[in-house]
């Protein structure tokens, strides 16, 4: 569990999937996303049982603190541990959107990258009208790296895609404002590094 001043980000659990279903079945929600939505909530399952044991990507919940109710899903995926890179990714529900709870969680999951999987890129891909979240990251530190043009096939139509990216020693700049504008803490961490070294121990033995 990651602690911000007004989220956290825990491991999504099977629990979870009712949340994810409607999350990724909400056209409002999903209009930034390049992904197709679920069809089913056992093609969820599915998926989720098919992924549990996936070393190359961590998903989590990102949870209100005050409630303690989830307002959205962020995940590294495509976790390179030779090229020290990932992608990241992130959805908050359409009526939790403005209150600031998308870039607190964002900056949790940037944290965990670097600091607990020891990453040196994490890189996203966004729409190039998706102006809100743009700004977002260009705050927290990303920069621009290409557009893709023509990479993704949605409503009939090609469409282009930004790539960002922000490198570790980025990050180490960036830590200390943003450490103060979140309100993480280093000791947040604690938990989640000594359980990352002993699934590694469990993954070596």
């Amino acid at each position: 569990m990651i602690r911000g001043k007004n989220v956290l980000l825990r491991a999504l659990e099977k629990e979870d999937l009712a949340f994810l279903h409607e999350l990724h079945n909400s056209q409002e929600t999903m209009n930034y996303f390049f992904e197709e939505p679920y069809e089913t909530y056992r093609e969820l399952e599915d998926l989720f049982e098919k992924h549990i044991h996936n070393q190359t990507e961590r998903r989590f919940v990102i949870e209100e603190r005050s409630t303690s109710k989830p307002v959205g899903v962020l995940s590294l995926i495509e976790i390179d541990e030779i090229n020290r890179r990932c992608e990241i990714d992130i959805i908050i529900e359409n009526s939790h959107q403005g209150k600031g709870y998308g870039k607190q969680g964002f900056v949790l999951g940037v944290k965990y990258a670097f600091d607990i999987l020891n990453l040196y890129k994490v890189y996203l891909l966004l729409a190039p009208s998706n102006f809100r979240g743009m700004k977002i990251y260009e705050y927290i530190g990303f920069t621009h790296e290409c557009r893709l043009r023509n990479e993704y096939y949605i409503n009939g139509e090609y469409v282009d895609v930004v790539r960002m990216c922000i490198f570790d020693y980025e990050w180490r700049q960036a830590r200390l404002r943003l450490q103060n504008d979140i309100g993480f803490s280093n000791d947040s961490l604690k938990g989640e590094v000594l359980k990352q070294e002993k699934q590694e121990e469990l993954i070596v033995t």
